[in-house]
């Protein structure tokens, strides 16, 4: 019997990161194998490197003995990218521009949905940004990190978008992104900058504040279910046919939802000891088991699941 195994929000380069513990790794590639039933890919659901705190090298230094122990289960890696590690996939749009240079091809050219190999310290892997989609046990399964759902989180940026409204255009989602883009890689160059990340963090913080005031603090929702009309509008967006389940992770809040007629939505939590704000609805450590019978979000070290999902409820 196969499975997947889906992994997000490990932020290596920080020190909350938990992953960088090599006992944690180790129990959990024995818990992949306890019950996972037979992993056949794992599915790295981004912002496994934090490009927006950390130096790359030490991202990756951090990350060394979970790639090592990935790559000794010999299955498919697959990656999509997040928003903290976001210029991984603004490097692929960069080497895609030098070749067509090399070609004399001038013309500008937006793609809404990269696909690229790499390999990440002697690990290779397929690459995917902002979504990867495939057909695993006769369901449809749509992977994303999950920042596209929050909309443009950046102040600058949020007085573009009102600009853009106010003379009555659209924002379309080739917008969105080149508006996160410009906004992270700002991030991204300026994570050897101390002070500057300080200031970033502090910034980010109030963002979440007054994005919290917005959606009703007081709202009393289960964290995957606040955001399922969110998911509905993005899978409209991307107009990616017809998905059974909708995986991703971004908020480090783990949790299963689904409403009548629409498809499951699971949130995969992560690896990180880092409270957002104090939010008690952040459980570290935790990851999904996808296979033919269920969807089951475990925590590490705990014999029972936390959510799980039989698939006989999926009309």
């Amino acid at each position: 019997m196969a499975s997947i195994l889906v992994l997000s929000d490990t932020h290596f380069g920080l020190n909350s990161s938990t992953l960088t513990d090599h006992k944690q790794v180790d129990c959990l590639i024995w818990e992949v194998w306890r019950y996972g039933k037979g992993c056949t890919e794992v599915v790295l659901l981004g912002d496994i490197f934090d490009l927006w705190r950390a130096s790359p090298e030490r991202a990756l230094r951090d990350s060394r003995y979970l790639f090592e122990r990935l790559s000794d289960l010999d299955v498919k890696i697959s990656y999509v990218v997040g928003n903290h590690d976001h210029h991984l996939a603004v490097m692929s749009q960069e080497m895609d521009f030098l070749e067509r240079v090399a070609r004399g091809d001038i013309y500008s050219v937006y793609t809404p949905n990269l696909n690229w190999n790499q390999t990440l310290d002697g690990l290779n892997v397929d690459m995917y940004y902002p979504i990867y989609k495939a057909n695993c046990f006769q369901r449809n399964y749509l992977f994303t990190h999950g920042h596209h759902l929050k909309g443009v989180q950046a102040f600058s940026m949020q007085v573009v978008e009102q600009l853009r409204k106010f003379s009555g255009e659209e924002i379309s989602p080739a917008d969105l992104e080149m508006m996160m883009a410009y906004a992270y890689e700002g991030m991204y160059r300026s994570s050897y900058i101390g002070e500057m990340v300080d200031f970033e963090q502090k910034l980010w913080k109030v963002s979440c504040i007054v994005n919290k005031m917005n959606n009703g603090i007081l709202r009393k929702y289960a964290p995957v279910e606040r955001q399922y009309a969110a998911i509905l509008e993005f899978l409209r967006d991307q107009r990616v046919g017809k998905v059974d389940c909708f995986v991703y992770g971004d908020t480090h809040k783990a949790g299963i939802y689904r409403r009548d007629g629409g498809p499951l939505a699971v949130n995969s939590g992560c690896f990180t000891s880092e409270r957002r704000n104090g939010n008690n609805e952040e459980l570290p450590d935790t990851y999904i088991v996808i296979d033919d019978d269920c969807v089951t979000v475990r925590q590490l070290g705990r014999q029972e699941p936390l959510f799980a999902h039989d698939y006989n409820y999926i009309k």
